[in-house]
């Protein structure tokens, strides 16, 4: 992108002094002759825009600039005709005052052309059926600007909040036409774009979230307001209705994004729900429902780093975490972040033990392994921990083996993990569920613990702004061929295990399947 902005001239003016008046001259013809332009960027891609995670084609934003004369300049549409957040003028672009005064810049999204006083921006969630239409956004950062001083991006904030609820169908039926309605909010109010000052009017009313296409996700803007108890949610299907409580309480905040799953069974004219349980969870979690947590056969448990890891926010960083059955004795799966620091020169130390966070009495003894023709498969790979003795010592309790046929361990299973690794390295974090499911029906045992019918991987990468997925499913036999021949969408693998994975990502993420983007 060839950036004519003040930023992108700005930034030659640094390489040598002695150019100064030379480069300033060309600044001030720049902006001159073509006017300001302005490059973006939004404070968080998960918290972004309610359509997708990042600016599309045709965006448009209005744009005031405040002058310490009476030179201001109010409400110019300006737009990034690639979605790549860089934006000029739609008409008549907004020029630096003569006399090269400071000025200030408020910046908003959606634009709209009745907008004449930045402190009065009328707000009006009632109808949610275009998400992106009434997600508001601003930039208040550019303040006592120049010409001849570097402008910066404009780093777009939300004003409002955002609330995701996933629906997973436990029944094997279709949930399309089931509607998904919020009572007892205001949906009305004034935003003060220069502070980001939200004023709720209006009575509070009953209004509907807007559902996709396949009824796997509604949606809905919320505006910033107190709560007189947990937010509830109503769900209707075929005129059968049910009421769900959120843990949303006390009040809905600015810029928060209230991510909420829920198994939905619908069946003899009844509509039944199972919702997330409340549980420590990060991106890589999979969704474990009340039912799941409250039931005894199930375990949940987190290993943090022994060696002393910070997490980028403080405290400890995770390890991983796990979803055991005891009374298969594994794991359906373990979940955990890949990143540069896990991976080092330590090699495998094979202290194979019983984990000390379950009961010794609900696992497998594995000292000796399983015996042909199985490995004690990892499910988190000793190869993703090598960083140190202790780190690599806690891929190796006996609930992180199942019995995996030697040939795909060593095979195709194991220049899968390789690859996965070879991903992390152009990537900040890789995040990965690796799982195993049992058969439906006739289950074998060895040394206690099911025999897995197949193993997982679901897989999710940040790349720019937005972000890639990818899953894997084989058969727990002697495989062939190419591990890409086994590849399928995390959507496809969340009907296959039954599963929820990466929550806090749209549907229509987990629905791709690009190949070439991991080749």
């Amino acid at each position: 992108m060839k950036m004519k902005s003040l930023l992108g001239i700005m930034l030659s003016l640094s390489i040598l002094q002695s150019c100064q008046n030379d480069e300033t001259n060309i600044i001030q013809n720049e902006v001159n002759n073509k006017g300001i332009t302005f490059s973006s960027i939004i404070d968080d891609a998960q918290n972004s825009r309610a359509y997708d995670t990042s600016w599309e084609a045709n965006d448009v934003i209005g744009v005031f600039m405040l002058a310490n004369s009476d030179k201001n300049v109010l409400n110019i549409p300006y737009v990034t005709s690639k979605g790549d957040g860089y934006f000029v003028s739609q008409n008549s672009p907004i020029y630096y005052p003569e006399d090269n005064s400071a000025v200030d810049f408020i910046a908003y999204y959606p634009y709209s052309e009745t907008i004449s006083n930045y402190k009065n921006y009328p707000i009006d969630l009632s109808n949610q059926t275009k998400q992106n239409a009434i997600d508001l956004m601003t930039a208040v950062n550019l303040t006592n600007r120049q010409l001849t001083s570097p402008q910066g991006n404009l780093q777009f904030k939300h004003l409002l909040a955002k609330l995701v609820l996933n629906l997973k169908s436990t029944s094997g039926s279709s949930l399309k036409g089931i509607k998904a309605s919020i009572s007892g909010l205001q949906v009305k109010g004034t935003a003060n774009l220069s502070d980001g000052t939200i004023t709720p009017s209006g009575e509070a009313t009953t209004f509907s979230l807007f559902i996709n296409e396949k009824a796997t996700q509604a949606e809905a803007i919320l505006l910033p307001q107190d709560l007189s108890g947990k937010l509830k949610i109503k769900l209707e299907l075929n005129g059968q209705s049910k009421e769900i409580e959120t843990e949303i309480a006390g009040s809905i905040e600015k810029g928060n994004k209230y991510i909420y799953n829920v198994n939905v069974n619908y069946q003899g004219g009844e509509i039944t729900t199972d919702p997330e349980a409340k549980y420590t969870k990060w991106f890589e979690t999979p969704v474990i429902t009340e039912s799941q947590l409250n039931n005894t056969n199930f375990a949940y448990t987190i290993r943090y780093m022994r060696n002393g890891m910070k997490a980028p926010h403080g405290g400890t960083m995770r390890n991983y975490t796990m979803f055991y059955d005891k009374t298969l004795k594994f794991a359906y799966w373990v979940s955990y972040p890949l990143f540069k620091e896990c991976i080092g020169t330590h090699k495998r130390t094979d202290p194979w033990r019983y984990d000390d966070l379950i009961e010794s009495k609900w696992q497998a003894d594995l000292s000796s392994g399983f015996g042909d023709p199985y490995d004690r498969g990892h499910q988190l790979p000793s190869g993703d921990r090598t960083c140190d003795k202790v780190t690599n010592d806690d891929t190796f309790f006996f609930t992180n083996a199942t019995p995996q046929v030697s040939s795909m361990n060593q095979g195709i299973w194991n220049t899968l993990e390789g690859k996965v690794r070879n991903w992390m390295s152009a990537t900040d974090t890789l995040y990965v569920v690796t799982g195993a499911m049992p058969p439906t029906t006739n289950i074998s045992y060895r040394k206690g613990m099911a025999i897995p019918e197949y193993y997982f991987k679901a897989i999710a990468r940040k790349s720019g702004s937005t972000y890639q997925t990818i899953a894997f499913k084989m058969a727990n036999q002697n495989i062939p061929g190419n591990y890409m021949e086994y590849a399928i969408s995390v959507s496809e693998l969340e009907k296959q295990t039954g599963f929820i994975f990466f929550p806090q990502l749209s549907s229509s993420i987990k629905e791709q399947l690009n190949t070439n983007l991991w080749n």
